[in-house]
């Protein structure tokens, strides 16, 4: 079954026995630290990830998203938490499909420093690196310096991971309410009796059987739909 929010909260009262959390937004942190933890556990495509494409033109040394950093902004749920790849490819909108894409390498923004430092006589060429980064100085958005300088222009994509919304702001369900319903209520369980300062055998139980539910939520991500269907029927008739 799907959750709500009312039929989760519900949920979590009928398991633990227990209506009274001590505030009225009690129960909301529970839910949203058990969706945290999913979250940074499991990279859903279409579910916490979101592709952002541009230009980039000569002389361009960063990439500002248009989503604020993480932590400038709370209410912005597609802030960047951190980047999956960087890819450009040189030429302008009309010209770069005649261009292969080429993925940059993440670094240490010191080491973007060393490598290409932006001086009177800095080098131009085409991007190799990146580094990620909250601008402060420009309204907190989420940056990736490049290096070295672009030496004319280019295209890109960036994937990356977001804080997708949870199901107190979207309260007729989300998509991990929907399927991931098990790791999201005894998720939910684990913080429940962690508050209540509950049984540790019983707090343990609900640990093993979260970790059983986002085990199993990982797995669908990751794991049989996404193998070649052509390259395990070959490898069966090979058997």
């Amino acid at each position: 079954m799907a959750f709500t929010y009312t039929t989760l909260v519900a949920a979590i009262e009928e398991y633990t026995q227990n209506t009274n959390w001590g505030g009225t937004t009690q129960i909301d942190v529970i839910i949203q630290q058990a969706e945290e933890r999913i979250n940074l556990a499991v990279k859903v495509a279409n579910y916490n990830t979101k592709t952002e494409t541009g230009a980039l033109t000569d002389q361009t040394n960063s990439i500002a998203l248009s989503g604020t950093g993480p932590g400038v902004a709370a209410s912005n749920v597609t802030s960047p938490i951190s980047p999956l790849y960087i890819k450009i490819r040189a030429g302008s909108a009309t010209e770069d499909s005649l261009t292969p894409w080429q993925y940059l390498l993440l670094k240490d923004y010191n080491f973007l420093q060393e490598y290409a430092p932006i001086t009177h006589d800095t080098t131009d060429g085409n991007p190799k690196y990146y580094s990620f980064y909250n601008d402060i100085g420009n309204s907190g958005l989420a940056t990736f310096a490049i290096a070295p300088r672009t030496d004319g222009n280019y295209r890109y994509e960036i994937l990356y991971l977001f804080q997708p919304a949870s199901i107190i702001t979207d309260t007729s369900g989300t998509w991990l309410s929907t399927h991931g319903t098990s790791a999201l209520l005894y998720g939910c369980l684990v913080e429940a009796y962690t508050f209540m300062k509950g049984e540790p055998d019983l707090i343990q139980l609900y640990d093993t059987k979260f970790k059983e539910g986002l085990q199993l939520l990982i797995s669908s991500q990751q794991g049989e739909f996404r193998n070649a269907s052509y390259r395990d029927q070959a490898l069966r008739g090979a058997a």
